[in-house]
């Protein structure tokens, strides 16, 4: 019996090239990442009733071009992205005839990028992506990410914010209200606001943990 998706070990083997051969990037942006979220986003197709094939592809291309969160160009991340789908997806006809499909997954996923998701499949590899940014690889991920463009933990006299406008590219704690403490209510499918409510009272222990760390 052939494998269900033919394309992906040659997918994943190019992509891991792709890169290994491009600029360094932070570890929250790197093969792993992309990995996790085409694993979640292959478990929510099949709760869902997507198509899996474009929901495995547009995970894996999410990311093809990333610049750090405080580039001027990070907005274009997903745009940029979205331009080279068709080209990876060529060699694989599986792939070739639903690209547009997979297009759209890609240019819409992005928080900053503001592109509303239209199908099902696109709506599925956004919550796969935002997923990654909650619980412990979500906690991971924040502070790696601050930390790779020279953001510092908190603010060292107000770090929760109370008396000051939060900037999360100065603080990493600023992103968690922010950012990450907004996507359990952005989920598009009941998949993804299951496992969002489980990864988001993970985070919310460990900042009251931090809280008491800190001093309250």
């Amino acid at each position: 019996m052939p494998p269900a998706f033919p394309w992906l070990q040659p997918l994943t083997e190019s992509l891991r090239r792709h890169l290994e051969s491009g600029p360094p990037r932070d570890g929250a942006h790197d093969l792993g990442h992309v990995l996790r979220v085409a694993r979640l986003a292959g478990d929510i197709a099949v709760e869902e009733g997507a198509d899996p094939d474009i929901c495995l592809a547009g995970a894996l291309l999410h990311d093809l071009v990333y610049f750090p969160k405080n580039h001027p160009d990070s907005s274009r991340s997903a745009a940029l992205s979205a331009a080279l789908v068709p080209e990876w997806c060529a060699p694989f006809p599986d792939l070739a005839a639903r690209a547009a499909a997979i297009v759209h997954c890609v240019e819409a996923h992005s928080f900053s990028g503001g592109i509303e998701p239209r199908t099902l499949e696109a709506k599925v590899v956004q919550d796969a992506d935002r997923l990654e940014a909650l619980g412990a690889i979500g906690i991971a991920r924040a502070f790696a990410t601050g930390g790779h463009f020279g953001g510092g933990l908190w603010h060292p006299e107000d770090p929760w914010g109370e008396h000051r406008e939060l900037d999360d590219k100065a603080w990493s704690l600023d992103h968690f209200p922010k950012k990450l403490l907004r996507l359990r209510e952005a989920m598009h499918t009941a998949s993804g606001r299951r496992r969002a409510e489980a990864r988001e009272a993970l985070v919310h222990r460990f900042l009251q943990d931090l809280r008491a760390e800190l001093g309250g």
